[in-house]
């Protein structure tokens, strides 16, 4: 597996940290894993969004800690500027709102620092075969109430249509319309319970719902 991901992987990768140490050992670590030739390196946020015009970028990989950059929802701004990269978020923080935040920012995934070297690997890996990574640990933090049943919302004020879910959020939110249980979707998917549970808290925040009820009917109109 890991000679296959090395051998097909394409372009170069955008290494966003303002910590020198972390971005060499991530990036040694790139290179001996997936066959990344090509790196660029940003210190502060706005390095990293001029660094985003380079044409072959295939994955930027970001630190929320980076100087310049005031919160996860600013990450938007390079999900606007380049929608062809895969980003993804390499934080030592496993705050509930840092993480719901990164994701409504459009982020690809969501990697917490201390997760193991092969972990990380499998992480990247997962997000760069097209689909998006929520940490379990997610589903074990307590959930906090919604600011509003309408929020948040994408683009100028209009919900997500089923074009901006990933396929496997597509997947859940079509068991969960059929009333199947996060224990029978979990075996649907051949996953943990817990992974389920990370997937619909970030399906939530995706399509602005409150609870399991409000994202079946808002997903009633979009499969």
């Amino acid at each position: 597996m890991r000679g296959r991901a090395a051998r097909e992987f394409r372009g170069s990768v955008l290494v966003a940290d303002d910590h020198a140490v972390s971005r060499i050992g991530l990036m040694q670590l790139l290179q001996c894993r997936l066959n990344v030739t090509r790196f660029l390196e940003a210190e502060r946020f706005e390095q990293a969004m001029d660094l985003l015009k380079e044409r072959d970028l295939t994955l930027a990989i970001i630190d929320l800690l980076m100087p310049g950059l005031a919160g996860p929802r600013q990450i938007a701004r390079v999900r606007a500027l380049r929608p062809d990269v895969r980003v993804v978020v390499l934080s030592g923080s496993d705050a509930r709102q840092d993480i719901l935040d990164a994701l409504w920012a459009g982020v690809h995934g969501y990697i917490i620092k201390t997760e193991a070297l092969d972990q990380l690997i499998d992480r990247l890996r997962y997000i760069l075969s097209g689909e998006i990574y929520v940490p379990p640990i997610l589903a074990e933090l307590p959930p906090q109430p919604p600011k509003s049943l309408d929020a948040p919302r994408t683009g100028r004020g209009a919900r997500p249509g089923c074009a901006d879910l990933s396929h496997r959020q597509r997947q859940v939110l079509t068991w969960l319309v059929e009333g199947k249980s996060n224990k029978e979707i979990a075996k649907e998917l051949n996953v943990a319970e817990g992974t389920v549970k990370a997937h619909l808290a970030a399906l939530f925040k995706t399509l602005g719902a409150s609870n399991r009820a409000h994202a079946a009917a808002l997903g009633k109109r979009l499969i």
